[in-house]
């Protein structure tokens, strides 16, 4: 008998499964809790990562936070997502064809790492019906592509910004020096001013309204620290004009791949619509990364930031370093201590060995770090 009716009531079958097994879904909301993934999320409810991070506007699916509140993607309509068994002689532009999708969003879908790879008998998640490429959340905040031939202060005057704001806001140094096709943001927070060298000792008089742990992240110290320093019985009993001595004064940013190769590369496009939120610091493999600040690391390992660091500094910033070749277990840190070593891990496998480096003040919205970098010399 010949093979191709074989296939065709394969198909045949492979489709009634898939109506069989489609379900509907609605958008809904989750709150991350603590030791979440995304990769635990989707699974729970159906999704994939891609779908989860899309909806979003989620850049590193490594990065999500306590408390973040994030919509689980659904369907419209009524209409669901499907499972397709892959039959002999498929391929995945066959499939899309079949389903009136494409083969980037079955490729996004199922996080296939070879579209040419198949096999007899694999189950595919297939998006709705029309629904084609999925498109990523927009942005929570407003944004312009540079094309060629703008200027800093073009684009500031056409949005109604002062263009030292503009450049602030997007860590440029150099208001002559922009890039077509970087996405610069229109407003947010700035990169943080920081101290390169320590000082030896510091009072600080309490102000109304700050708190010791306000205080702490001030300087780059600890509660802890500030709590045995003064002798202090009740680290939530500070009063108003109160002197409190600060241990080993203000503490030293210390830069986390001394001796790097990196440029001001924010805001470059990546894949799905998204922009580069951090800046790339390239070296040797295994050349030594530093904690910038003392903090609580956390070491995790991911598809996207592969082996990765993720340090809650005592300055109120969250360090984000990726695709690490090797790393210390998470543990509290002082700045300056190895924390890992350069590498190409993740979905850097095969590109030149760096670190993927990214700062968010207080654990929210990423900032620049370039002007960070520059200031401590790296």
């Amino acid at each position: 008998m010949d093979a191709e009716p074989k296939v065709r009531r394969h198909r045949v079958l492979a489709s009634a499964l898939i109506v069989a097994l489609t379900v509907a879904a609605a958008s809904a909301d989750y709150v991350v809790q603590s030791g979440d993934t995304l990769g635990d999320i989707a699974r729970a409810h159906g999704v994939s990562v891609t779908e989860i991070a899309n909806a979003n506007g989620i850049d590193d699916p490594d990065l999500i936070r306590v408390g973040q509140v994030l919509v689980i993607p659904g369907t419209q309509g009524g209409a669901g997502k499907a499972l397709y068994v892959v039959a002999p002689g498929d391929t995945l532009a066959d499939i899309a064809a079949q389903f009136d999708t494409t083969v980037t969003a079955l490729v996004e879908t199922n996080q296939l790492a070879d579209p040419d790879l198949l096999r007899i008998g694999q189950e595919l998640a297939v998006p709705a019906v029309g629904a084609a490429e999925a498109t990523p959340a927009p942005q929570s905040i407003e944004s312009h592509t540079v094309v060629a031939g703008e200027t800093l202060a073009g684009i500031a005057s056409r949005y109604g910004i002062a263009p030292e704001t503009l450049a602030a806001v997007n860590g440029i140094t150099d208001p002559a020096l922009i890039y077509a096709g970087t996405t610069l943001r229109l407003a947010g927070p700035a990169a943080p001013e920081v101290a390169v060298s320590p000082t030896s000792s510091a009072v600080h008089v309490v102000a109304a309204g700050e708190s010791l742990n306000s205080v702490a992240a001030s300087y780059g110290t600890s509660v802890s620290q500030l709590v045995t320093t003064n002798g202090l019985a009740d680290p939530n009993l500070i009063r108003v004009g109160q002197e409190l001595t600060i241990p080993g004064g203000v503490s030293a940013w210390v830069c986390p791949v001394p001796g790097a190769v990196f440029y001001n590369d924010w805001g470059f496009p990546r894949s799905g619509g998204r922009f580069h939120e951090g800046n790339d610091l390239f070296a040797d493999r295994g050349t030594p990364v530093v904690a910038p600040v003392s903090g609580a690391l956390q070491v995790k390992n991911g598809p996207v930031g592969g082996l990765q660091f993720r340090l809650y500094g005592d300055d109120g910033v969250t360090y984000i370093g990726s695709h690490l070749d090797s790393a210390i277990e998470s543990q509290y840190v002082t700045a300056g201590t190895p924390i890992g070593a350069v590498g190409d891990s993740g979905n850097a496998i095969g590109a030149n060995p760096h670190l993927h480096f990214e700062m968010h003040p207080d654990d929210g919205l990423s900032v620049n770090p370039y002007p960070v970098l520059k200031t401590a010399g790296c």
